[in-house]
């Protein structure tokens, strides 16, 4: 059985345990394969992303423990890279292009779409003027632009700015004109081979109760047979695959058969969705 992250954060960022304890979980847990990604450089990100210097001993640690682990988990080393950061991606085997802010060009102001309630009711009222539309329009252009112009390989959480959305109901997800903006950015960025991750983190940290991106999005991509991944967007050890059972059930939902995972012999790899190490109470039910 197959189970495997590519989204993990580290206490060189903004997570709760080291790379190590990250590691040792995934054994635990019987991982196949790890994937480190911390937050890229940015000066007005240093309350989450990793500083020049955390970066290079991020990079070192990630180095070092592939050479322990070699035969117990593949580790592979990646980067979160921010849409603002300009940083040296050479040294890392996959990119996870995400957006987590906006800079209004006309005040120089630094807003969050990934913060709490209040910084996100901030950037709405501030930045948008308190259309939630024009922010959405603003957000999905930033995605498209870092996605197609930087060519990572993995999209991250894809309709980010819907986070809290269970609970305010800021954005209408069943608005044929906020579907069509979203799906033209998914369709834009998915053409360029890059995978959609199904990311969990926003249930494992009691933000949300579905996984980015919704099921409308996630059979628009199967639709087009773009490819997909889980991902649990760990910061706490405790939560590696937090919520992977749910993400696998409305990927069957949405119809899907499989999924990429980090692999040994080659970076990615598809595999079927019952080849996932799943809870075994899960899995009796699946098949039942």
């Amino acid at each position: 059985m197959i189970l495997s992250n590519a989204h993990t954060h580290t206490q060189f960022c903004d997570a709760v345990c080291s790379a190590e304890q990250m590691v040792q979980a995934a054994i635990q847990l019987g991982f196949t394969s790890l994937g480190f990604s911390g937050h890229s450089y940015h000066k007005n990100t240093l309350d989450y992303g990793m500083s020049p210097a955390g970066t290079q001993q991020y990079i070192q640690e990630v180095h070092r423990l592939q050479s322990i682990y070699l035969d117990r988990l593949t580790i592979r080393l990646g980067l979160e890279l921010d849409y603002y950061s300009s940083v040296d991606l050479s040294p890392y085997e996959y990119i996870i292009g995400s957006v987590h802010h906006y800079l209004d060009p006309e005040t120089g102001a630094f807003y969050s779409y990934d913060g709490s309630v209040d910084s996100f009711y901030e950037t709405l009222e501030k930045g948008f003027h308190g259309d939630i539309f024009a922010l959405a329009r603003t957000y999905y252009t930033q995605v498209t632009n870092l996605i197609t112009q930087k060519r990572p390989a993995i999209i991250g959480h894809f309709n980010l700015i819907t986070k809290r959305n269970d609970v305010h109901h800021l954005i209408d997800e069943d608005d044929p004109a906020y579907q069509r903006l979203a799906l033209e950015a998914l369709r834009a960025c998915a053409e360029t081979g890059a995978i959609t991750e199904v990311n969990t983190g926003a249930i494992a940290r009691g933000y949300a109760t579905q996984p980015y991106p919704n099921l409308t999005m996630l059979r628009f991509l199967r639709e087009h047979r773009y490819p997909v991944m889980i991902n649990s967007d760990c910061h706490d050890a405790s939560k590696l695959n937090a919520h992977f059972e749910l993400a696998v059930s409305l990927l069957q939902e949405a119809g899907f058969h499989s999924v990429m995972v980090l692999g040994r012999d080659s970076l990615f790899e598809e595999v079927g969705l019952c080849d996932l190490a799943l809870p075994r109470s899960y899995k009796e039910e699946v098949h039942q």
